[in-house]
């Protein structure tokens, strides 16, 4: 009781200092020991902590959905039509050759003759007919369908180009005009040169009726029988003169009409020509375009060199609706290609040539590793696309795979086509210390 009635009666200046003295004893007392240790500790941690902040080097990546792919994907094969398939003997995994055929719908043609027809027009050049044969390669019975009509107005069209060529009736007749033109041009050559003979018995006749027409009847007991006889002989060679320019007229005339004749054939005969080609060519077009229409509706064809994987269990004569997914062609192994879908957020980091690990969920990353790959082009605008309840804009990065699909562990991955899975792009390594100073960083500005 009396030391609490002394505690309660001392005074808060006595308190402040006592305090003070007990606070300014401890200052004053040297460290220990253990106090050098810790203070040793703590400065070593900061330097450690330094030290490997600076050392230890962690990735900073970007992580988008990826799928591999190749240079040429494989390809769907849809029924156009609806019927009854039949197959050409070919199983699922299959080798095929391009423009081979797999299947087709059963329709009015036969399948035989429609391959026929479009391996002979393949094999036939529309713009140079120059072999009449030709027309004998196409059969006249045939069963096409639909064609039927495109292929007969095709015949015809040919043959009556072969039967031009064969019977050849505009040159025939050009060559007969340009005979009779070259011998008309002899015989006006031979009137000439009659004329010219002539010319002289005329000038001679002439001469001798000049002659006894100068002469004194006195002196010519035959006087006008002699005049009579050169006048008439001086005359029938003036007429003989006029007649062969006359006739030199007429043949010079029938030349130029001769000639008129074989020009006009000329034309007539490139009208034909001109006209038969374009109706070849039509026919010879319309009905390769109609095959092609054929096929595209009923015949299921490789389009290029690959293996044949069903997409459901076909059988021979089953019935399939327009529209079905029907036969799918596998490319030959080719080098595999990643497919990668990055969000626009952190892609501005991305440059060509960044390290790309793709882990793919067939085959967990952690068991088989991951695959190694670089970014090869990434486009230059984003694209919606769905990611379940959402739209995210993302780019089109396109990854090499130059290693296949070795991962880092040594496993060999088969090829299989649109697997897919995630893979991180490495943009760059940072160094701990760096991303410490970048929250910092952060923080204060």
């Amino acid at each position: 009781m009396i030391w609490k009635r002394l505690k309660k009666g001392r005074k808060p200046e006595d308190m402040e200092s006592k305090r003070s003295e007990e606070v300014a004893d401890i200052i004053d007392r040297m460290p220990t020991q253990f106090g050098r240790w810790v203070a040793g500790a703590v400065v070593l941690f900061a330097m450690l902590l330094l030290l490997f902040g600076w050392l230890i080097k962690y990735p900073d990546v970007v992580t988008g959905t990826i799928k591999i792919s190749s240079s040429v994907s494989p390809v769907k094969l849809v029924a156009n039509t609806s019927g009854k398939i039949q197959m050409a003997g070919f199983a699922a995994q299959d080798s095929v050759a391009e423009g081979e055929h797999i299947a087709v719908i059963q329709n009015p043609a036969q399948t035989e003759d429609v391959f026929l027809i479009s391996n002979l027009l393949k094999q036939l050049n529309p713009n140079d007919i120059s072999d009449p044969e030709m027309r004998y390669l196409f059969p006249e019975k045939i069963t096409l369908g639909e064609l039927n009509l495109k292929y007969y107005t095709f015949l015809t069209a040919l043959k009556n180009s072969c039967e031009y060529l064969e019977q050849n009736i505009f040159e025939q007749q050009q060559q007969s005009l340009a005979d009779e033109i070259r011998w008309k041009k002899k015989i006006l050559i031979e009137t000439e040169n009659t004329l010219k003979i002539v010319k002289e018995h005329r000038e001679l006749s002439g001469k001798w009726y000049d002659k006894y027409s100068s002469l004194n009847n006195e002196l010519v007991t035959t006087y006008e029988y002699e005049v009579d006889r050169n006048k008439m002989d001086y005359l029938s060679a003036k007429q003989n003169e006029q007649n062969l320019h006359k006739e030199m007229v007429s043949i010079q005339m029938q030349i130029v009409d001769t000639e008129n004749r074989l020009l006009r054939i000329g034309i007539e005969k490139l009208e034909k020509e001109r006209q038969m080609l374009l109706d070849l060519l039509a026919a010879y077009h319309d009905l390769s375009d109609n095959i092609k229409r054929w096929e595209e509706q009923f015949l299921f064809k490789a389009p290029f060199d690959g293996k044949v994987e069903y997409l459901n269990f076909w059988v021979n004569n089953q019935f399939i609706q327009a529209g079905t997914e029907v036969f799918s062609i596998i490319p030959k192994e080719n080098a595999p290609v990643g497919q990668m879908l990055l969000p626009a957020g952190g892609a501005g980091k991305v440059k060509i040539g960044n390290k790309v690990a793709i882990k793919l969920e067939n085959y967990p990353h952690a068991e088989f590793g991951y695959i190694e790959g670089k970014v090869k082009s990434m486009s230059l605008v984003t694209q919606q696309y769905d990611a379940g309840a959402s739209k995210i804009d993302a780019y089109l990065v396109l990854v090499d795979m130059s290693q296949g699909l070795t991962t880092n562990y040594g496993q060999v991955f088969e090829f299989q086509y649109k697997i897919s899975g995630s893979a991180d792009i490495i943009v760059k390594d940072r160094r701990l210390i760096e991303r410490l100073f970048d929250n910092i960083k952060s923080k204060t500005k």
